[in-house]
């Protein structure tokens, strides 16, 4: 063994006996100084931070994309409140959650029963205009088809669907093929968070803007920067990021199998531009693709938007101007605007 490798492996090993450490301690400290701003409700054993606030009905219910917090929601819950009873809530390991277990099987059918216990276990009252962005689409249309009587209408925010196929018909396996998952999640598990903690700490200390930090500046109010960081760094986080993005393997035979025409139940689908101006948040993602994929994409991502459109009589297809998938951090005001007419047809 070399010199050279002989220090590299000493490094490796006291970087990986130290992050633990470190990333106990500064989680215990965040903890501390960042407390929930809503309540910790017991679901099957486990503490599940569901945050309500405002008055009146119909409860408008949240459900944030992958590995989203309720943070991220913070702009379109300060839209609608005090004149909108708002919940939103932290699935396990995110936000102020409990972590699930690894062996828990986290998909989109799991997160719909969940969602049914964590409603039961607050005591919000029905019935609820769910609101569900990416993933949190999915989970809110199978609660819809288990739970149609507690439904009183659905915004799906930039949803994918069991349509997803088309995606993969496009593109092929490769890049929308449930691969893609697997190593996203395997990178996630292999990153130790301590490590990601002290990298970003060392580059602020050193005057910089890490990316992670520029990211939170645009996904959260300034007031809410340093608790929105403190959330992304902890080892709840990072399970969740793992275990979500294992669960989207074989969502999409759930979906067709409990596909549901809605009927008259009102149905917003709001979609992301077709061309996102460029200062929307992860705008690289999109510019990142050649132009004549691009086109490919908005023309297929537009079908399987229309096609949940299609799932009610009573639907309202809106397409956002200026902004990529995130459509709650890019135009929030669009959302406000949809929940509350929904929320005024319901009234009525």
């Amino acid at each position: 063994m070399t010199p050279t490798f002989r220090k590299a492996a000493l490094a490796l090993a006291l970087a990986g006996a130290v992050s633990p450490v470190y990333q106990t301690l500064s989680e215990r400290a965040d903890r501390r100084r960042f407390p929930p701003p809503g309540r910790l409700v017991d679901v099957k054993g486990r503490k599940v931070h569901v945050w309500a606030e405002g008055e009146g009905g119909p409860t408008v219910v949240i459900v944030p994309g992958m590995t989203d917090n309720c943070l991220s929601w913070v702009r379109v819950q300060r839209g609608l409140v005090p004149g909108h009873r708002v919940v939103l809530y932290d699935r396990a390991g995110l936000g102020w959650s409990q972590a699930a277990p690894w062996w828990e099987w986290r998909s989109s059918s799991t997160l719909a029963d969940e969602l049914h216990r964590v409603l039961e276990a607050s005591g919000e009252a029905g019935p609820y205009l769910l609101v569900g962005h990416s993933m949190g689409g999915e989970i809110v249309r199978l609660y819809g088809s288990r739970h149609p009587d507690r439904v009183a209408g659905m915004v799906l925010v930039d949803s994918p669907s069991e349509r997803h196929t088309w995606l993969v018909e496009e593109f092929g396996r490769k890049q929308y093929g449930p691969l893609r998952r697997f190593k996203q999640a395997l990178t996630y598990a292999l990153t130790p968070c301590g490590l990601v903690r002290a990298r970003l700490r060392r580059a602020m200390l050193g005057g910089d803007e890490p990316d992670l930090l520029r990211r939170m500046r645009q996904r959260v109010p300034a007031d809410l920067v340093e608790t929105a960081l403190a959330m992304e760094l902890t080892s709840g986080q990072r399970r969740a990021e793992v275990m979500e993005g294992l669960g989207r393997a074989g969502v999409v035979p759930v979906l067709e199998a409990e596909r549901k025409h809605f009927g008259s139940m009102p149905l917003t689908v709001i979609s992301k531009a077709p061309s996102p101006a460029p200062s929307t948040y992860y705008y690289e993602y999109f510019a990142n693709r050649p132009p004549d994929v691009q086109e490919r994409y908005a023309r297929v991502w537009g079908r399987i938007q229309a096609d949940l459109a299609s799932l009610s009589d009573e639907s309202t297809l809106i397409v956002a101007e200026r902004a990529a998938h995130n459509i709650q951090i890019d135009e929030p005001e669009l959302i406000v605007k949809a929940i509350t007419e929904m929320c005024d047809k319901v009234r009525r």
